[in-house]
């Protein structure tokens, strides 16, 4: 007997929808503002602007000071330091007289070999010796290892309990930094006051005075280090 070919049944539910690729998560403002890492002083607020500045409270706590090398090109709404130089001036090329009491608060990032990185504003703060440091605390980086934990000129450090809330170029204050920050000490007169701003309470952190701290310069690692 010949079968009669007849159609296969067809189903009537509805299909799945093809899974689709999964997207690669968006990079926010914050994210890349922190993988870009650059600018004085940073602050999530927003992220509107290179530029952030520290607390006017601050800075005339630990000071006064003589020299801030590296304002920002359109200034500041407060004093940091009787002479102030923007990038116009070269703050690394201009020279530091050994007098004067500097307040930095640097670039941040960039290549160690590029003229202008933190890497060369570090290294020039320990050369000279005397003034005060605000930086990330970024522990593995080659000039947190060579111009901090491993340099004589260090007098003290202290780590920021929390995180800093830095100002806008207009002198209105952000939000806490996505990262911690550590204030360096170069010289006796930095030791003393950051001491002393420790216990007065106009910074929130722990004191360390690196002349009871030993130092073991590491072996280098490489491109883990090449900040």
């Amino acid at each position: 007997m010949n079968a009669v070919a007849r159609p296969l049944p067809v189903s009537t539910k509805p299909k799945k929808p093809a899974k689709k690729p999964a997207k690669k998560p968006k990079q926010t403002r914050l994210s890349l503002a922190v993988a870009n890492n650059v600018g004085y002083d940073r602050a999530p607020e927003g992220i509107t602007t290179e530029t952030w500045l520290t607390p006017p409270e601050i800075v005339h706590g630990l000071g006064p000071f003589d020299l801030d090398p590296c304002i920002p090109q359109q200034g500041m709404p407060w004093r940091t330091a009787t002479r102030m130089l923007k990038p116009s001036d070269d703050g690394l090329k201009t020279p530091w007289p050994k007098s004067a009491f500097v307040w930095m608060n640097p670039p941040y990032g960039g290549h160690k070999n590029s003229p202008t990185s933190q890497h060369r504003w570090m290294e020039k703060a320990a050369e000279h010796g005397n003034g005060i440091a605000l930086v990330l605390a970024r522990m593995e980086t080659s000039w947190m290892q060579e111009s901090v934990l491993n340099h004589p000129s260090v007098s003290a450090v202290v780590f920021t309990k929390g995180r800093l809330s830095f100002c806008r170029p207009d002198g209105t204050l952000g939000t806490s930094c996505p990262a911690g920050s550590v204030f360096i000490g170069y010289g006796a007169a930095a030791a003393r006051r950051l001491k002393r701003g420790v216990e007065s309470g106009l910074i929130r952190g722990s004191y360390f005075d690196m002349a009871r701290v030993g130092r073991v310069a590491g072996a280098d690692v490489g491109a883990a280090n090449d900040e």
